[in-house]
C-alpha cells in the first residue's frame, strides 16, 4: 500500500516538487510507521534516478491546513515535514490488511504561503475542479486570483515530480509473495 500524492509543506526548506518518502505519519488519533524495506527500496530507486527525496514524518490532516501560520503550529506540534489527508486512513488500511505501507508525496504547496480561501471550495467530492466555483468565487473576490496562480504552479510541480516517480514504482513489490501483498 503506497499512499502517493501532494501534501502540503511544513518544513520551510522544502519547495514545490519536492518529494517527501514519509518514514511515519502522525496524528491526534495515532500513527503509523511506514515498512522499513519497501521505503528503503523506494529511497534508493528515487536517488539513483537523481530525484531530491527527504525522508520525513508526515501529518495528517481532516481538512486543508490554510495558512502559514497553522503550518507553523503543526510542524511544532508534530516535528513534521509535510501534512496531507489520506496517509493516515492508508496506514490503517494496510495494517487491517497485513500490507506493507509507504508514502510517497510531492510539496504542492510551501510552508510560507497561505492558501486562498477559494481553494477549499474549488476541489469537488471526487477530487475534481470544480471550475463553476472556482469562477463564482473569483468574481466575488478577485483579489484571490494570483494565490491561485500561484497554487495552480506550485501543484503543477508536485504533479510533474509523481509523474517522474512514476516509472520507478512497478515492481517495487517484487520478492513480496501474494499473502503480503
Amino acid at each position: 500500500m503506497v499512499s502517493w500524492g501532494l501534501c502540503g509543506g511544513l518544513d520551510p526548506r522544502l519547495r514545490p516538487g519536492d518529494l517527501i518518502l514519509g518514514a511515519e505519519v502522525v496524528s491526534d488519533e495515532g500513527s503509523f510507521r511506514a515498512d522499513e524495506a519497501v521505503a528503503s527500496s523506494l529511497s534508493q530507486r528515487l536517488g539513483s534516478a537523481g530525484a531530491r527525496v527527504a525522508v520525513e514524518r508526515l501529518a495528517a490532516s481532516h481538512a486543508p491546513v490554510r495558512t502559514a501560520a497553522a503550518k507553523a503550529d503543526l510542524r511544532r506540534a508534530t516535528g513534521a515535514a509535510g501534512v496531507d489527508m489520506e496517509s493516515l486512513i492508508a496506514g490503517q488500511y494496510a495494517l487491517e490488511q497485513r500490507a506493507p505501507f509507504a508514502i510517497l508525496r510531492a510539496v504542492a504547496d510551501p510552508a510560507e504561503r497561505d492558501l486562498p480561501p477559494l481553494a477549499l471550495k474549488a476541489v469537488d467530492s471526487d477530487g475534481g475542479v470544480d471550475a463553476l466555483a472556482v469562477i463564482k468565487e473569483l468574481i466575488r473576490s478577485p483579489s484571490q486570483f494570483a494565490g491561485l496562480r500561484a497554487l495552480a504552479a506550485d501543484s503543477a510541480a508536485g504533479f510533474r515530480a509523481l509523474k517522474r516517480c512514476r516509472g520507478l514504482l512497478p515492481g517495487l513489490f517484487l520478492g513480496l509473495g501474494a499473502a503480503d501483498l
